[in-house]
């Protein structure tokens, strides 16, 4: 499920640095130039985190205590991909298999769709465990519908019957990210 994309909280979660910016040296008199993040100057090639994560964890440690990008990240940035590091490899292999494909689902939307599926994550993740997984099994079912059928089911009893207002407007949401 898209808002289960739960690297949402993760998801750049290791790519995003900190959003300070600094002035570039020396600008020009009477020019602007434009002002470089400083995520700019730390920018892993893409890609990167999800490689790192595959790794088995005392090779994820060698390789950002050789990496010079790495090394350059503030100290709580650096202890945040670690954390990350560690939910990740606490996971199950079906946990993973699952995230994975969560992913490879939010990168093939469009940038629209993108931030529309990342507009619902806080929704999804304020509901209680029982809840997710009720509005999870609706989407499930919701997405092996033609696109013809899909309105019918949003208003059809069981689900009108089953899930809050709240929830049938995140399924809603959830459904305009599904393809036509």
């Amino acid at each position: 499920m898209l808002v289960a994309l739960s690297l949402a909280p993760a998801g750049g979660w290791a790519q995003k640095a900190s959003q300070s910016t600094s002035p570039p040296p020396n600008p020009p008199a009477r020019q602007q130039q434009r002002k470089v993040p400083d995520s700019d100057q730390h920018q892993h090639p893409p890609g990167f985190f999800q490689r790192l994560r595959e790794l088995p964890p005392e090779e994820q440690e060698r390789v950002m205590a050789n990496d010079e990008r790495f090394q350059r990240l503030p100290p709580q940035r650096q202890a945040q991909i670690r954390k990350n590091l560690q939910h990740w490899n606490s996971l199950t292999q079906q946990q993973k298999a699952a995230v994975r494909q969560r992913q490879e689902i939010l990168e093939s939307l469009s940038p629209e769709k993108r931030e529309a599926a990342r507009s619902l994550f806080p929704q999804y993740n304020h509901l209680p465990p029982g809840r997710k997984q009720a509005v999870m099994r609706a989407f499930l079912r919701l997405r092996e519908l033609p696109p013809d059928q899909r309105e019918r089911f949003l208003e059809s009893p069981p689900v009108e019957n089953r899930l809050s207002p709240d929830e049938r407007e995140l399924l809603k949401g959830l459904g305009g990210l599904l393809p036509r």
